[in-house]
């Protein structure tokens, strides 16, 4: 894992405030429904859900990208050892170290580290308006598996 370093709770709880803002960002934007709750509070509530116990929260794993000891992004996945999955909930990786290959390599550090651990499916949602992920996603060998639309009336 060239690229990856666990979190620890400190570096995690850093890492949750930046991503309730990022996560609010998309709900406003990829939220098509009308809602009394902010996208702010929607989203903290939805992290809350995903991550009940935080930092501990079972089978969900954190890791900094890291290159040339700075920390360029994020990686969040949740490990189902029993069902022997992965499923990806974010890989962050900040602008300015963008379009430099390194999305690529930090996905094959993760599929490293899950075959490692006998993970044997690797999962993830994209968002249609994502057309650099998704070129990745595809260029890494993942398959379609579903596809929400949504229509203004």
């Amino acid at each position: 894992m060239q690229y990856l370093k666990k979190m620890n709770e400190n570096e995690f709880n850093e890492y949750l405030l930046d991503k309730e803002k990022r996560f609010a960002e998309t709900l406003a934007e990829h939220t098509f429904e009308v809602d009394t709750e902010s996208a702010e509070v929607r989203a903290k509530k939805q992290l809350q859900g995903y991550l009940p116990n935080g930092f501990y929260t079972e089978q969900h794993e954190f890791f900094n990208i890291m290159m040339h000891d700075e920390q360029c992004g994020y990686v969040w996945i949740k490990v189902n050892e029993s069902k022997k999955s992965a499923f990806l909930y974010e890989i962050y990786i900040v602008d300015e170290f963008r379009s430099n290959g390194i999305g690529t390599k930090v996905m094959e550090d993760i599929e490293e580290y899950l075959s490692k651990n006998e993970i044997l499916f690797f999962k993830l949602h994209v968002f249609g308006t994502n057309h650099k992920a998704i070129k990745l996603y595809e260029t890494l060998g993942f398959q379609i598996a579903g596809i929400n639309m949504y229509k203004n009336l």
